[in-house]
């Protein structure tokens, strides 16, 4: 049985204001019990990305990259010490293997690489939180991996079946949608349909990929809309006009959008009961899930 989760505790904070060029709509706010995430050590060796702290004061979780598409021993160390510090919930930021094209280029690993890169991943990042007393408790994909977890239920199902071999008590987050159910239940473990604020969506329910001139939210007021209307009504509008639903159960916050600092304050205000995410295995019994076995196509 899982040890209990530390105690998380966070330092005592005034909600300040938001910055006086970022006008907020009259949307309902409605204290839902969300979680909100953003990613953090998305460096390598010298190279740092600017911004990353400045939103963990109003965020409940963050996931650090695990030296696939980004980050390394240093730089993960570095991020765990702001994470504690901030009391906030832990989270494996997992890709493909692919420093030079930040995990966002196209590939196409067998089923046993991929298994192979993500447990290799989450060991890493587990055996360093150890060191500081407190634990992984989800994993998000990063870049073209988190892509396919939409469009390809095979994949997503291999994700899901390696977090499962590792710690069935963690928390797949990835992009709201049928695939991320069917994978959670096929590997047996919890899993947490995520939004964003800052991306545009199609009439799918896909994030628009980076490539589209119209896959960024580009000005502070565009993400303020977007952010009430998920908070608010829980939907987007999409690229051709059209309101759509999203399930989700955390919002994510990317340091590289306009404003963002001001701008997470602002949604972290909208949600004053936001919370990290929890979870339980689906089985908890003697018994391995049926469903653990990996296929001969999945394999493959």
């Amino acid at each position: 049985m899982r040890r209990p989760r530390q105690q998380r505790t966070r330092p005592n904070r005034e909600q300040g204001q938001v910055a006086h060029q970022i006008r907020s709509s009259n949307a309902l706010i409605m204290p839902r019990g969300i979680d909100l995430n953003t990613n953090m050590g998305e460096g390598f060796g010298r190279y740092k990305v600017e911004g990353e702290s400045d939103l963990l004061p109003y965020v409940t979780s963050a996931n650090i990259a695990c030296g696939a598409h980004a980050g390394d021993p240093v730089v993960m160390d570095s991020a765990l010490e702001e994470l504690r510090y901030y009391g906030l919930a832990l989270g494996a930021h997992i890709g493909y293997p692919d420093l030079a094209g930040f995990g966002r280029r196209e590939l196409h690993l067998s089923s046993s690489e991929l298994r192979a890169s993500i447990l290799y991943q989450l060991g890493a990042l587990a055996g360093l939180a150890k060191t500081m007393g407190f634990e992984v408790t989800q994993v998000r994909p990063h870049g073209f991996l988190y892509r396919q977890i939409s469009h390809d239920v095979r994949v997503a199902t291999v994700v899901a079946k390696a977090i499962a071999e590792f710690d069935r008590w963690l928390v797949l987050i990835g992009p709201a949608g049928n695939n991320l159910l069917i994978a959670g239940e096929r590997g047996g473990i919890r899993v947490a349909g995520e939004a964003w604020v800052d991306r545009m969506y199609d009439s799918h329910g896909h994030l628009l990929p980076h490539s589209h001139n119209r896959a960024l939210l580009k000005s502070p007021q565009e993400i303020i809309n977007q952010a009430t209307s998920l908070i608010s009504r829980g939907e987007v509008v999409t690229v051709d006009g059209s309101r759509l639903p999203i399930n989700f159960q955390t919002l994510h916050l990317h340091s590289g959008m306009p404003e963002a600092k001001a701008l997470a304050e602002y949604i972290r205000s909208l949600l004053p009961n936001a919370s990290s995410l929890t979870a339980e295995p689906f089985n908890l019994g003697p018994v391995e899930d049926p469903h653990l076995s990996y296929s001969p196509q999945e394999l493959g």
